[in-house]
This record gives C-alpha cells, structure tokens and sequence, in this order.
C-alpha cells in the first residue's frame, strides 16, 4: 500500500510562503499555510486608492529582476509588466537636487569637486568588483573612509545609512552598499534600459493573487489570522500549534517557515542553543510607511532621497511620478519611508504623533505645502523589513534546512548577498520547495 505524502506547515503567507507552497502543491504535497494576518500577501499587500489597488508598502522592478519577470510569464501577467523611466533626488541642506545619472552628479554641489570624485571613483570600484566575499570583512562606512572617500561618505552615504539603521549604521557590511551599486546598476545598463523600473499594471497584488489562487485551486489550504504560537518536534514530525486552535496542536511531517529569523526562534524551541545563539546575531530594522493621497504633487521626484540627519523620515517616493495620476481617480500617491530600529520609541508613536512630525518636514521639501492639500492619509507598519547585513554575514546566514530535521527556513534574511525585495523572495520560496522536494526523494 502506497503511503500518504508528508503534510507541510507554510508558516507565513507572504509572496516567499505563497510561491513555495505552490511549488510544493504541485509536487503532489499537501500543504497548510498559517498566515497571521486577515489577507495574505505580506509586505506585498494592497489599499485602494481611488478605484484602484496600490500596495501598502513602495515597490518596483529592476530590470536585473529576472525571477519575478519569470513569475510573471508563469501566471500570464508579463504583458502587463511596464518598464518606465524615473527620476531620482536628493535632499540636502534644505535643498533639492537631481541624483542618480552621471549629468546630474556634475550639478550635486554638496558633494564639492573632491567629493564628485569620490563619489565616481566609489561607485566605479564597487560596481566592477565582482567577488563580494573579497568584501564581507569590512563596513560600508570603514571602507569609505579606509579608501579617502570621506567627502562622498559625509554628503551622500552616511545620512542615507544613517536615516535605515540608526546608530547601527556603523555597523552595515560592505557587501550591503556592493549589493545596491553592484547587483543593479551594471544589470541594469547590460539591458540598454538604462535607469528604467518596472511595474504591474494594477498592483503587484496582482501577482500575489494569482499565485494565491493557484495554492486554493491545487488544495492548499490557506489559514488567515491564525498566527502559529509553537512549532514542536513530536516523534517523526511537529505539533503545530496556532491561535484559533484552541491549545490543541495538528500533526505535520515538515514545517517551511518563511517569518523574520527572530520570529523562528520564538517558534522553535527545538532549534540548538548553538544555533539560538548564532541566529540571535541577526537583527533588523522596522518600517513606517505613511501614504499620502494629494490633490496636487509634493515634487519633481519619483524617488527623493533624503540626506539630512534632521528629518524624521528617509525618503518620499511619490509613485505617481512613475505611474500616472490618472489610474487613481487623479489623485497624488506619495509614501514616506521610515525606518526605525525595534527599541526606537517611535515604533510604538500613535499615527497622529507620527504625523505631527512628517507633515511639517514636507515643507522643506516644498514650502507651499499644507494640509489642506492630504484628501486622505494611512500610516502601515511591517515588523522586521530590513535585516541588518554586518560584515562577515555569511556566518550567520540561515541555511534552508534548519539544524532541526524536517524544519526549513526561507525569509528576507537568507537571500544574502542580495537585498531583501520581491525577486529574492520568489528566488528563495522557489529554492526551498526544490530543496524539500528533493530531500524526500
């Protein structure tokens, strides 16, 4: 008699766990996703915005992006993936500048001629350096200054790390800075496209539903707003056991998680103390991400850098200076970017607190703004969106298979040397369902 397939566990029902547990469906395994929040999708899900879907959190496509390209093709989306041009700025000194291309780095006088030069010379070396391991035993800002790049460290690279991570923006590997000029810039101009990003026309929700529908069509079953409380080992498999459940537990023979490293180990009590410790090392920055609905725009820029330590937040993407007004009721869609680290007291700030201190920082970005423009505003936060990559993280990086038997792992964390994003989640989700496929053949 021929024995049943192993029942899995997909514990989080973000884009990695979705297109894993697809995967895995359609190896003929049975799978269960536990997802904590009412709708799945992660950090790749969707708001209204007049009629239309936006996501809740900034996205976009590199043209290096070639997983999700072929996610696309998989579920017949490629069609409506558009290519676009975008402008890029820069905020310093209460002033806004063009950034981005070689014309505009001519025109940044913040930087002086020395740091021009600097600045070319930094982004040249790291963007034809190829072996980023030769690179993991150093910070980003220890290299900058070890190399003379002093100049370009002050007026560019440093308030930017320093607006992500804090006061752990010393501690940001090298290969982090060699992941955001190296990975994208040269794939980017191998196309001929030069500083095009990509879209889906009508969300990135989009692919997350299709991939969601396919997981319901092949049998998955999708659990929402039942986060798990304990992953357990239990003779040759786990007891899994969510809220909702009332205490008792359900049987599974394999567990893939896809949560923040953290969250893994408050899962898995089984997890070696070895590796508790090792993982523990593993550390990560919170999102605020505030929306803005404008009857008017706030800017030139698509994407606005913000390069002075003195303002509360890091960036303003005004996404509907890349897709137009048009396709959300003419309405103005602007985020603001705010990373904090976990312990930061404005993690736990009320939105009306938060937006006390966004609103009047827009004024130096343009000084007619005024409340009376916001037709409606929102303010999303997403636990554990940036991991922390230190110099020589590949010793701490996560293997997918965990240290205990049957246990897998797949999130943001594990994607290193690349940064966390859409792409790198289908890549891992992809490689953790082959890898577990694989391992019970």
């Amino acid at each position: 008699m021929k024995s049943a397939p192993p029942r899995i566990a997909v514990i989080g029902g973000g884009l990695a766990g979705l297109v894993a547990a697809d995967r895995l469906l359609g190896a003929g395994l049975p799978v269960t996703i536990f997802e904590k929040f009412p709708e799945a999708g992660g950090l790749v899900g969707v708001v209204n915005v007049g009629g239309t879907p936006l996501e809740r959190y900034y996205h976009h496509l590199f043209t290096s992006d070639v997983d999700y390209v072929s996610f696309a093709k998989e579920f017949g989306l490629e069609g409506d993936l558009v290519w676009l041009k975008s402008r890029m700025g820069f905020l310093s000194g209460g002033k806004l500048y063009d950034f981005g291309t070689p014309a505009s780095l001519i025109g940044f006088t913040p930087l002086g001629i020395r740091g021009r030069l600097e600045f070319a010379l930094s982004t040249l070396k790291l963007r034809h350096d190829a072996d980023w391991r030769s690179l993991e035993g150093e910070t980003a800002m220890g290299w900058m200054r070890r190399n003379g790049y002093g100049r370009a460290l002050d007026a560019v690279w440093g308030p930017l790390l320093r607006q992500k991570y804090g006061r752990r923006a010393e501690d940001v590997g090298l290969v982090w800075l060699w992941g955001k000029i190296f990975l994208r810039t040269r794939s980017r101009d191998k196309t001929g496209l030069g500083e095009r990003l990509g879209y889906l026309k009508g969300s990135f929700g989009r692919g997350i539903a299709a991939v969601l529908a396919r997981v319901k069509e092949r049998g998955g079953d999708v659990r929402t707003s039942r986060p798990v409380r304990i992953v357990k080992r239990s003779g040759s498999g786990f007891d899994v056991t969510s809220a909702g459940s009332a205490g008792a537990a359900e049987a599974f023979d394999l567990v893939l998680s896809t949560v923040a490293i953290p969250e893994l180990l408050r899962l898995a009590p089984d997890l070696p103390e070895e590796t508790r410790k090792t993982w523990s090392a593993i550390s990560y920055s919170h999102a605020l991400c505030p929306i803005l609905e404008l009857d008017r725009s706030l800017s030139p820029y698509y994407w606005l850098n913000v390069g002075d330590d003195s303002m509360p937040f890091g960036g303003v993407i005004e996404h509907t200076n890349f897709i137009p007004k048009e396709e959300y009721g003419g309405r103005h869609v602007v985020y603001i970017s705010n990373y904090v680290l976990p312990d930061d007291p404005k993690w736990r700030k009320r939105d009306e607190d938060l937006w006390a201190e966004y609103l009047p920082a827009l004024r130096i970005i343009n000084p007619a703004f005024d409340a009376s423009w916001i037709l409606a505003k929102q303010i999303g936060r997403a636990e554990y969106a940036q991991p922390i990559i230190v110099p020589h993280y590949s010793k701490l990086l996560p293997p997918l298979q965990t240290p205990v038997e049957g246990l897998w792992s797949a999130c943001m964390a594990q994607t290193y040397p690349e940064d966390r994003g859409q792409n790198y989640a289908i890549r891992i989700g992809r490689e953790a369902a082959d890898a577990i496929v694989a391992s019970l053949k």
